[in-house]
């Protein structure tokens, strides 16, 4: 692994079936506690949603209406169409932006804990509230750079959410780092590995589209007995819930995943599930990773300037987020 050392990080060679060998190895006895900590998740996250977006959401729809641009269309298809717009509430967002850092932490506490070998329980997913200033700041920050990224295009996008993908993670093995360093670090480690996390997600396709066919099942039978939006929303939830065990397993993956980043399974091989031996540092480099690297690169003259205009912007209000965190540390000190 240490002839795999490119500048500062690590590069994974490692073919995807063996990453994926070690989530499952991880996930050993701890099934059950990693399906409960998601579906735990899903329902603090989703319900609150559906439950603002059916009572106060507003469809889309009504904005053509409105305006009256219906007139050449057929009002049928209208109908149809107008139905199935999905229903959106500022408070649903206002709930996202609140929590959704400190779930973030906390599924990655959760899982990276989980890798390591340590006991870990449902609630755990929680752990994230602990550092929660730290997290809102660290989910405003990092959405602040994919966004930026999205403008120019959708492959840009992905790639920022790529190479930010283990802020989080970073975050959870070291809860007293900064929000910036987080960022930064994660993007270091992601140099010559985001077509190897890219094709690692790809493969989990099979598992969606599998599980998803019982929740795409509950919702036909759902929207057929009733177009309630809360009815609606109620089955959304539930069909995310069938995904339960392909979530666990992915983020698992992924933990495995930032451990060979960060080189702990070389320094710290006892908590880990698998050995260095068993690490193949001969394999070639995909070759997709030739393809993503050059289309960053071709878009980095034109993107720079806005992440650095960004980062000004950001870095103003981000002490601030680092401010709560501490304060809330020292509280509890």
């Amino acid at each position: 692994m240490q002839e795999n050392m490119v500048g500062q990080n690590i590069v994974i060679t490692e073919r995807i079936s063996t990453l994926r060998q070690l989530g499952r190895n991880a996930l050993r006895g701890k099934w059950k506690s990693a399906i409960a900590a998601f579906v735990l998740y899903v329902l603090c996250v989703q319900i609150p949603v559906q439950i603002f977006d059916g009572l106060f959401g507003y469809n889309p729809g009504n904005l053509v209406t409105n305006e009256g641009y219906t007139y050449n269309v057929d009002p049928e298809f209208y109908s149809q169409m107008y139905n199935n717009m999905p229903h959106a509430s500022l408070l649903s967002v206002v709930y996202i932006i609140l929590v959704g850092g400190a779930f973030s932490l906390g599924i990655s506490l959760f899982f990276l804990a989980s890798f390591r070998g340590h006991q870990v329980g449902s609630k755990d997913v929680f752990l994230g509230f602990e550092r929660f200033g730290k997290a809102l700041g660290l989910m405003v920050y990092q959405s602040i750079f994919i966004f930026l990224w999205s403008l120019l295009f959708i492959i840009p996008g992905i790639i920022a959410a790529i190479r930010y993908s283990q802020a989080f993670f970073v975050l959870a093995d070291d809860p007293e780092k900064r929000i910036r360093d987080c960022m930064n670090e994660s993007k270091m480690m992601m140099k010559g590995n985001k077509g190897k996390y890219f094709l690692l997600s790809l493969s989990f396709i099979g598992w969606y589209l599998l599980t998803g066919i019982p929740g795409g099942i509950v919702s036909g039978i759902a929207s057929a007995m009733s177009d309630s939006a809360l009815i609606t929303g109620a089955t959304a939830v539930i069909a995310q819930l069938f995904i339960a065990p392909v979530m666990a397993y992915l983020y698992s993956t992924y933990a495995g995943f930032y451990e060979i980043l960060a080189g702990h399974l070389i320094k710290e091989t006892q908590p880990a599930p698998i050995s260095p031996e068993q690490i193949n540092v001969e394999a070639p480099i995909e070759q997709i990773e030739e393809v993503i690297e050059s289309v960053e690169s071709a878009d980095t003259e034109s993107a720079d300037s806005a992440e650095d205009g960004a980062a000004k912007t950001a870095d103003s209000t981000i002490s601030e987020f680092d401010g709560i965190g501490k304060s809330d540390t020292d509280r509890k000190e």
